[in-house]
């Protein structure tokens, strides 16, 4: 009698390996089919979820919103909290015309199951549709956090987009927020082919308005508008935040470098050049300061101190103040003024050489009418190329100005 039990007990555990044997197998094949063939796959497990999910979305995408409906249902019953699920049957009523409803059921959807990217850009369409930016943009965020590796068809559209002004309010505000996709969307606003430079000035001067600009960011969206020629657009945002000591803006900003130079916009910007070092310090007069150059006998094809200007066309006398220390050089240093554009050099200095104390320079400079719509003022090596390119000595310098000359008869 033992016996027999215990064939009865092996032969229960053997059926019951076997029955589990059998849902692992069926689990295994409706997972490798699901996607590809729901239908098969259900065959193998008929209540499986990603089957379920699979089979509802192709029906709806052949057209049939009321089959896909029912599976949904079929897979919410299973799953009640299954968000994709919600979104299907949002679909459906949006295919049977039913807008309220499936709005509902979109946002359910969202929240069930947030990382879903179709909710999402429906959502962000719909209350795109509607002028409901705030809320638009919320779903915009979403999606972005979600599958970052959408930001390049997502961007070119937010810079369209911010063309209208209530858009560009709302984006900034976004922006303040300084989620992960901020730095690729004011890329792309500021980037010469495919940005737009209303668009850019909408969202810049909003972010701007409310201290939501650092100042690199500043200083690259000038910075953007001077490489799209937009010279008279930059000065005009530049010049509505710069410091103005006398009250005004002179023709050349912050010659006596009392100011600590922005490196933005039309202040002085000091480059990095290997074989030169650039300081500027106290010259022991009051507030004006120097800029102080030490050249390390290295080939340099210009100092790396430069500003740009904004210059209408007409006659100007550029003045300043140096001195030098065995400053060493095949031709010497000069301060240019080219434009930017094909009127090229519109002035050179005398060259820079030697051992000299303190003394004026004086350079006469002609903007013409046409081709220099901005400029930049430089100090170069005017050597080409080669080893006479070499530097070596030490320059100071202040007391940079620019007057208008009266025109000539």
């Amino acid at each position: 009698m033992k016996q027999s039990l215990r064939y009865l007990v092996l032969a229960a555990v053997a059926m019951a390996a076997l029955f589990a044997g059998w849902r692992v197998v069926g689990q295994m094949q409706a997972e490798r089919y699901a996607s590809s063939d729901p239908v098969r796959a259900l065959r193998w497990r008929p209540a499986d979820p990603a089957a379920l999910l699979a089979l509802a979305e192709r029906q709806l995408a052949g057209g049939d919103a009321a089959a896909a409906r029912a599976i949904a249902t079929r897979l919410l019953e299973r799953e009640p909290l299954q968000g994709q699920a919600f979104r299907i049957l949002a679909a459906a009523s949006e295919h049977d015309g039913d807008q309220a409803r499936a709005l509902r059921l979109y946002r359910i959807a969202a929240r069930r199951a947030p990382r879903d990217q179709a909710t999402r850009a429906w959502l962000a369409r719909y209350f795109l549709q509607r002028g409901d930016y705030p809320q638009a943009l919320v779903q915009i965020d979403a999606l972005l956090r979600v599958a970052p590796r959408r930001a390049d068809r997502v961007h070119p559209a937010l810079v369209q987009l911010a063309q209208d002004a209530a858009f560009a309010r709302a984006l900034a505000q976004s922006l303040r927020g300084d989620p992960p996709w901020r730095a690729g969307v004011l890329a792309a606003l500021r980037h010469p082919k495919t940005g737009n430079s209303l668009a850019a000035g909408q969202v810049m001067q909003a972010l701007q308005d409310k201290g939501g600009l650092s100042a690199d960011e500043y200083s690259r969206w000038l910075d953007s508008l001077i490489a799209q020629g937009q010279w008279g657009e930059a000065y005009a945002r530049w010049a509505g935040s710069a410091a103005k000591l006398d009250g005004r803006l002179p023709l050349l900003y912050n010659g006596d470098f009392v100011l600590e130079p922005s490196e933005a916009g039309f202040d002085w910007r000091r480059r990095r050049v290997a074989g030169v070092l650039l300081e500027v310090e106290a010259s022991g007069k009051g507030n004006a300061r120097v800029a102080h150059l030490q050249f390390l006998g290295r080939r340099v094809p210009g100092a790396g101190l430069e500003q740009a200007l904004m210059l209408e066309p007409g006659r100007y006398r550029l003045l300043l103040r140096a001195r030098a220390h065995a400053l060493r050089s095949e031709l010497g240093l000069q301060w240019w003024i080219a434009c930017a554009g094909p009127a090229g050099v519109v002035a050179r200095s005398e060259s820079l050489q030697g051992s000299f104390d303190w003394r004026e320079v004086e350079t006469e400079v002609v903007v013409p009418a046409k081709g220099c719509p901005g400029q930049w003022l430089r100090l170069v090596n005017p050597v080409p190329s080669g080893a006479g390119q070499q530097v070596a000595g030490e320059l100071w310098m202040s007391g940079f100005k620019l007057e208008r000359l009266p025109e000539r008869d």
